[in-house]
C-alpha cells in the first residue's frame, strides 16, 4: 500500500518558537509530509491579506499542526490560522475553490510552561483535535498527522469554532490577559 503524501501547515510563534519549526521541518524529511506554512513574514500586510495569504495556503492542507510553546495562548495570527483550519469553504461557482476544515494537530514543545490557544483548548477538550509532546515526535508524527485527517474525515461533528477572533496579541500575567 502506498502512502498518500500529506499537506500541513504549521501554525507557531515566530519568534519563540522558529528553532522548533526548523528542527520539525529536518524530522520530517524522509516523510510523506509536505509543509505548506508561511516562510516569510507578512505581518506588513493589512489583516485581510493575511488572512487571504492564510487561506490560500490552507486550501492544499489536510492538517493545521500548532506548536504549543510559553508564548503560544494569545497570539493573533495564530487564533486565525486555528479559526480559518475550522472552517470549510464551498464556492459554487468554482469547486476547485471549495475545501472542508483541515485536521488539527496540537504538539506540545519542549517547554517549562504551555500557552494553550483557547480556540485550540476547546477543540482538544471536543476530542476533534489531536495532540502528542515534541519528545515523540519522530516516532509519532506520521501516526497522529494520520490520525488527524481521520478525525477530519470522520469526527467533524466535534469542531467547536465559535470564539471571537483575537483582535491583538495578549500576554498572561497571573492568569489576566493584558
Amino acid at each position: 500500500m502506498t502512502i498518500k503524501e500529506r499537506n500541513c501547515f504549521v501554525s507557531y510563534h515566530h519568534e519563540y518558537d522558529q528553532k522548533f519549526v526548523q528542527l520539525l521541518r529536518q524530522i520530517k524529511k524522509g516523510m510523506k509530509i509536505s509543509d505548506y506554512s508561511l516562510k516569510d513574514d507578512i505581518s506588513h500586510y493589512s489583516d485581510e491579506k493575511i488572512y487571504q495569504t492564510i487561506r490560500k495556503k490552507m486550501r492544499s492542507c489536510s492538517v493545521t499542526i500548532v506548536l504549543i510553546g510559553e508564548r503560544t495562548g494569545y497570539r493573533k495570527w495564530l487564533d486565525w490560522e486555528i479559526w480559518a483550519s475550522l472552517r470549510g469553504y464551498k464556492n459554487s461557482k468554482d469547486p476547485k475553490k471549495s475545501f472542508r476544515p483541515n485536521g488539527l494537530l496540537a504538539i506540545y514543545l519542549p517547554t517549562k510552561n504551555h500557552s494553550v490557544p483557547r480556540r485550540l483548548q476547546e477543540n482538544i477538550d471536543s476530542g476533534y483535535a489531536v495532540s502528542m509532546n515534541w519528545r515523540n515526535l519522530e516516532r509519532d508524527l506520521e501516526s497522529k498527522i494520520n490520525y488527524a485527517i481521520w478525525k477530519r474525515d470522520y469526527a467533524s461533528h466535534e469542531i467547536k469554532n465559535s470564539l471571537e477572533r483575537l483582535d491583538r496579541n495578549y500576554l498572561s500575567f497571573l492568569g489576566f490577559k493584558i
